[in-house]
């Protein structure tokens, strides 16, 4: 941000100089008295606006240019230059100066001080042709507060926005952590229901071909493997590429985030086309970029998953009308009617659909699958792109108009009443002052509620030009040379809040031609300058505007690298809350698929086993029930008590847990019971279902009913933690478990 800042005075301050001096060509003799002072007041301001670019701000650059306005600008009066405003250009930069290193009162005292002595001593002198008259000392009066105003509310923007990062920093660290750890888990549930279940089920099947089988089998093993082991984060690599090198340099900066965030959530390598020149792709929205790389990172998975593919293409193309994203893959493909699962349903098509946006899972020619992503341009994406980064960059721009737009509008309004009541025929114009008051107030209002649309900046920038040229139809002639151009003047106050938000590319060409329309005016009406160079009107058009346009490309490159800074910090944080989770993961979820499942699926796969064997198929079910405990209560037993469980379903019995159940149950008084019920309830179906929001008690189903012994050895291991609700078709233990445990 504080680069921004100078780079911006710093810019005025050069703008300043080059105005300064522009009388020098062709307008004054060298051998005028005046120009040594004309030639020191450029000079200085150019010196100060390489010294604030290279060291910042100082109190000993704000004393030379106190030094050199009360020494050089009372002289200027001897043989004064029409159209000139050195002097009042001389105090705005004071006066700019000042606000950055004083407080505002100070500020403004020193502008109004220096005016007055400036004032006085062109008295004393008795030069009364010359020095500030009363539109120039408003006008540099009302300027002095704008930048007072508008450097005060950048710096209390910055440090308000520091003070809310601060303090919201480890807030926002636990909510990545959280994200991480869900991702993380949701991953393994989803291993743990597509993989490893589906696997059990098709061996369990004693008619499904034994060479499909054992090809599922290594897919899944290769799947686990992949969960349960942390050496693809090991090497030193970047989590998710972050700080990496760009891979497609050429790549619009969305596009590119787009591509680094799917190859981050791919488990095989992605390569990537571009249809046509990648700089013609229109700026993606981050709402747009989000769906789509959601729906595309589903579109990765089911071609590894169920097209048996080791690398993806994906496509980057776009119309006049639409965005596509394609993911391309040679694998099994999806055949002539593809059924869309629930994947593709909530990860693409409803997403999609609510961004007004529509998806195709085609066959491929020669095989493979293409799932077609489209979603509509965003008219606004590039105007939307800029005014985001202005705001993470600068904050809130609410203050900010309101205290650039108020200060200039009131002081040029001062102008505005003063020359209508010394030049009563220019009353006309008055309709001018108000139309660039209106444009003004909708510009702030518009910045205020959110970033500006390409038909709001098009319709505004017509207005501005639409008022530009009444403006100067109106003037009266020589109006050029004073302040009777006070509406081309004006035009400064609505253009100056508006080019802050806007990029570059289409801020430039909205004050260009304000520039040319200043520049063709003496042309069409000669009148106006009466042969001479308007310096003093394109001064207006480009001293205030041109530093507001810079600052806004400086604060956007500023924003970017923020952005860059906070999404690497991100990604450390999430690959340190996913390297945690993943050993928890790997207790709670698969502990016993790699004891038990991985070593039974490789030995099938490398055709050790055979698949169609009945003890296969058996194994295989017990093995999916007990994967199922692992689904929807993980961490629920331990060793021993699995032990149990699997005993008891090997000889007839059944144990269902429901999704809720609390981790550890063997250390609690549920798992006694259990360890009770099991060997006095042979071939009996045990149901665990987790307790109701309101409750604390674990609902244990018994049918048929046991004996009468198995309920008192289960009440003996619990005690008066236990109640029973017995008849003769089934038996209700409620066991009190740990609260929450739902």
């Amino acid at each position: 941000m504080y680069r921004s800042i100078v780079g911006a005075l710093a810019c005025l301050y050069a703008s300043l100089g080059v105005f300064t001096a522009l009388p020098l060509v062709g307008r004054l003799a060298w051998s005028d008295p005046t120009v040594a002072q004309r030639v020191s007041i450029s000079v200085v301001l150019g010196v100060v606006a390489v010294l604030v670019l290279l060291r910042g701000e100082r109190t000993g650059q704000l004393v030379l240019l106190v030094v050199t306005f009360v020494l050089a600008t009372p002289a200027l009066g001897t043989f004064p230059v029409a159209n000139d405003s050195t002097v009042g250009m001389l105090l705005s930069a004071i006066g700019v100066m000042a606000a950055r290193l004083q407080p505002m009162t100070r500020a403004l005292a020193l502008v109004a001080v220096l005016g007055a002595v400036h004032a006085a001593t062109v008295l004393l002198l008795d030069l009364p042709q010359a020095g500030l008259s009363l539109d120039a000392m408003v006008l540099v009066v009302g300027t002095a507060a704008a930048a007072i105003g508008f450097v005060n509310a950048m710096q209390a923007s910055a440090i308000e926005t520091e003070r809310v990062a601060a303090s919201n920093r480890e807030r926002e660290r636990d909510l990545t952590r959280a994200e991480a750890e869900l991702a993380a888990r949701t991953m393994s549930r989803r291993i743990l229901h597509d993989d490893v279940l589906g696997t059990l089920h098709l061996l369990s099947d004693s008619t499904a071909p034994p060479e499909r089988v054992r090809q599922q089998c290594r897919t899944t093993v290769e799947a686990i493997r992949g969960v349960i082991s942390s050496d693809d984060h090991d090497g030193g690599e970047d989590p998710a590429g972050a700080g990496a090198a760009d891979p497609d340099p050429g790549l619009p900066e969305s596009y590119a985030g787009l591509v680094e965030a799917l190859r981050a959530q791919s488990p095989v390598p992605v390569d990537l086309d571009v249809a046509g020149r990648p700089q013609r792709l229109p700026v993606l929205g981050e709402e747009h970029r989000s769906v789509l790389v959601r729906a595309a990172a589903e579109g990765v998975r089911n071609a590894v998953r169920h097209g048996h593919v080791d690398a993806v293409t994906v496509r980057l193309a776009a119309d006049r009308n639409e965005v596509r994203v394609e993911v391309l893959d040679r694998g099994v493909g999806p055949g002539p009617a593809p059924r869309k699962g629930f994947g593709l349903r909530e990860s693409v098509e409803r997403p999609l659909a609510q961004a007004g946006g529509r998806s195709a899972l085609l066959e491929r020619p020669g095989g493979g699958a293409a799932l077609v992503l489209a979603i509509p341009r965003d008219p606004g994406g590039a105007l939307h792109h800029a005014y985001g980064l202005t705001t993470n960059g600068l904050g809130p721009v609410r203050g900010l108009a309101r205290t650039v737009a108020l200060p200039l509008g009131l002081a040029w309004s001062v102008v505005v009443v003063n020359n209508v009541v010394r030049h009563p025929e220019t009353w006309t114009s008055v309709v001018v002052a108000v139309g660039w008051l209106a444009v003004t107030a909708a510009i702030v209002r518009r910045i205020e509620r959110g970033g500006p649309g390409p038909a709001w900046v098009t319709l505004v920038a017509l207005a501005t030009v639409v008022v530009q040229v009444l403006g100067l139809a109106l003037l009266p002639a020589g109006a050029m040379l004073d302040f009777r151009s006070w509406s081309i003047g004006m035009s400064a106050v609505p253009l100056v809040v508006l080019l802050l938000s806007l990029p570059l590319p289409i801020g430039l060409p909205v004050l260009l031609v304000h520039v040319l329309l200043v520049l063709l005016a003496p042309q069409v009406r000669p009148e106006l300058t009466g042969g001479l160079f308007p310096w003093g009107s394109l001064n207006a058009v480009i001293t205030c505007p041109v530093p507001s346009l810079v600052l806004g490309t400086l604060i956007r490159r500023q924003g970017r690298s923020l952005r860059d800074l906070r999404r690497l910090e991100r990604a450390l944080d999430q690959r340190r809350a996913a390297d945690a989770w993943r050993a928890t993961m790997t207790d709670l979820y698969f502990t016993h698929v790699r004891d038990e499942v991985l070593p039974w699926l490789d030995e099938i796969a490398r055709g050790e086993r055979t698949p169609d064997a009945p003890d296969t198929v058996a194994h295989a079910r017990l093995l999916a029930v007990a994967a199922r405990d692992d689904l929807y209560a993980p961490g629920f037993f331990d060793d021993a008590l699995r032990d149990d469980v699997a005993r008891f379903r090997s000889e007839g019995g059944v144990v269902e847990l429901r999704a809720g159940l609390h981790p550890g149950a063997h250390e609690r008084a549920l798992g006694r019971v259990l360890r009770a019920l099991l060997p006095a309830s042979p071939g009996r179906r045990i149901i665990v279902t987790p307790p109701a929001a309101d409750d604390r008690r674990v609902r244990i189903s018994i049918v048929p009913a046991p004996d009468a012994p198995a309920i008192d050895a289960a009440r003996a291991g619990a005690g008066s933690a236990l109640r029973a609700d017995v008849d003769p078709y089934r038996a209700v233990l409620l066991v009190d478990d740990l609260p929450g445990s739902g």
